[in-house]
C-alpha cells in the first residue's frame, strides 16, 4: 500500500458534485433569492476544495521526486484558468460599450485588464463598473497559488506534527485577522482580499496535507451546517464575518473528507465540470438583466443559469479542453525547489 504522501486522488466525481452545489448557491445568491441570504459563503466551499486539491498534488510531487517544479505548477494553473476567463473578457469588451453605455469605454478596459492579471480584488481602490467584480475570487485563488507552494516547501521540511500545527496556526491567524478587519477597518472591506479571505484555501490545504477520510455519515451534519450558513447568515449582519465563513469552511471540509457517493451522480458531476464557466458568465448576464429593471428574482435566476450555462458549455468543450491536456505536463524543465526526501514524523 502506498503511503499517504504518495497516494494520488485521480478524478473523484463527488468533488465535481461539490463544485456544482457551490455554484448553484452562488448563482442563487447573485439572483437575490430571498431564502439564501448567505449564498455568498459558497465561495468558501470552492476555496476549501481548491486548497485541498493543489496541496495534494504538490505533496505527492514532493514525496515522489523530492522537487517542486514551481514554474510548471503556475503555468498549469494559468493554462487551466486563463482560456475561459480571457474568452469571457473578450466578449465582455465587445459588447460592454453598448450594453453598459453610461460607463466610459476605458473603465471597461481597465476592469478587464485587472481581472485578467488577477488584481481585480484590489481594484475597488480605483472604482469600477462592478460587472466583473465577481472575478475577485479568481484573483484570491491565483494570489494564493503564487505564494502557497513556496510556503509549503518550507513546511514540508519540518516534522509532520510541526507542519500540521503551523498550518492550523496560519488558518486561525487569518480567521482572526478577518474578524479584526471587519470590526476595526470596514465591516466587509476584507471580503475580496487574499490576506483576510484565504482561510478556506488554507483549511483545504491542511486537509490535503493530512489526506484523511471520515465516514460518509458525516455528510449529513456537513450538509445541515452548510444549509444553516446559507440561510441564516447574510451580508447585512456583521456576525457573518465572524462566524459564517468559519462554519461554512468547516462544513465544506467535512463534506470533502466524507465524500458521499450521492455527490458523484452523473448530472451533478457534469454540472460541477461546467461550474467554472457558469461562475464566469452568470454574473455579467444577471447584471445586464437586473439593470433593465422590472425583473423579479426567478426570471433573473432563470436567465443567469440558462445563458450562463450555455456559454459555459461552449467554453468548456470548444476552448478549455483544448488548452488543458495531459501532454502539456510531460515537460519538466522548469526551476525546481529541493525538498528533504526523508521527513521526520
Amino acid at each position: 500500500m502506498r503511503s499517504p504522501e504518495t497516494q494520488t486522488l485521480g478524478h473523484i466525481a463527488c468533488f465535481d458534485g461539490l463544485r456544482a452545489l457551490a455554484a448553484i448557491l452562488i448563482v442563487a445568491f447573485h439572483a437575490a433569492v430571498p431564502a439564501l441570504p448567505g449564498g455568498f459563503l459558497a465561495v468558501d466551499v470552492f476555496f476549501v476544495l481548491s486548497g485541498f486539491l493543489i496541496t495534494r498534488m504538490l505533496v505527492v510531487e514532493f514525496a515522489r521526486t523530492g522537487t517542486c517544479d514551481y514554474r510548471a505548477f503556475v503555468i498549469r494553473r494559468l493554462r487551466r484558468l486563463w482560456p475561459a476567463l480571457l474568452f469571457m473578457l473578450m466578449v465582455y469588451l465587445l459588447v460592454a460599450p453598448w450594453i453598459f453605455s453610461p460607463t466610459p469605454w476605458w473603465q471597461h478596459w481597465r476592469d478587464a485588464v485587472m481581472s485578467a492579471v488577477y488584481l481585480v480584488n484590489y481594484a475597488s481602490f480605483w472604482g469600477g463598473t462592478a460587472v466583473l467584480r465577481h472575478t475577485w475570487s479568481l484573483a484570491v485563488e491565483m494570489q494564493f497559488y503564487l505564494l502557497w507552494p513556496l510556503l509549503l516547501l518550507l513546511l514540508l521540511r519540518l516534522p509532520r506534527y510541526t507542519a500540521i500545527t503551523s498550518m492550523l496556526s496560519i488558518y486561525v491567524g487569518v480567521s482572526l485577522w478577518r474578524c479584526w478587519s471587519s470590526a476595526n477597518l470596514s465591516p466587509w472591506g476584507f471580503y475580496p482580499h487574499v490576506d483576510a479571505h484565504s482561510s478556506g484555501l488554507i483549511l483545504g490545504s491542511l486537509l490535503g496535507y493530512l489526506n484523511i477520510r471520515i465516514s460518509s455519515y458525516w455528510s449529513l451534519p456537513a450538509i445541515l451546517l452548510l444549509v444553516l450558513c446559507v440561510t441564516f447568515f447574510s451580508t447585512g449582519w456583521q456576525l457573518s464575518a465572524y462566524y459564517g465563513f468559519t462554519l461554512a469552511e468547516i462544513g465544506a471540509g467535512m463534506l470533502l473528507l466524507a465524500r458521499p457517493g450521492w455527490l458523484g451522480n452523473a448530472p451533478l458531476a457534469w454540472l460541477g465540470r461546467m461550474s467554472y464557466g457558469l461562475y464566469l458568465w452568470h454574473y455579467p448576464v444577471m447584471r445586464l438583466v437586473q439593470g433593465q429593471g422590472g425583473w423579479d428574482w426567478p426570471e433573473v435566476l432563470l436567465l443567469g443559469v440558462g445563458l450562463g450555462l450555455l456559454f459555459a458549455v461552449l467554453s468548456h468543450y470548444l476552448l478549455e479542453r483544448r488548452f488543458y491536456k495531459p501532454s502539456f505536463h510531460r515537460r519538466n524543465d522548469g526551476p525546481r525547489f529541493a525538498v528533504a526526501p526523508e521527513r521526520r514524523r
